[in-house]
């Protein structure tokens, strides 16, 4: 038996999307399904890295 290696799978950089995003508003692509596609994930990951605000107590 060989050694399996799992196959790299290249995560794109919240910089690469914006860049993306803004190439997209230079060349007129507003409201494209492509420019939606990638402000969504913009949004989606902005949503992960900011805190809950879910009424809870903080500790302390």
């Amino acid at each position: 038996m060989g050694i399996v290696i799992p196959f790299p799978a290249k995560q794109v950089l919240d910089d690469e999307l914006a860049i993306q995003l803004w190439e997209l508003v230079m060349a007129g692509e507003i409201g494209t399904p492509e420019y939606r596609r990638l402000d969504a994930e913009i949004n989606r990951r902005r949503a992960q890295r900011e805190p809950r605000a879910a009424g809870g107590h903080p500790r302390g």
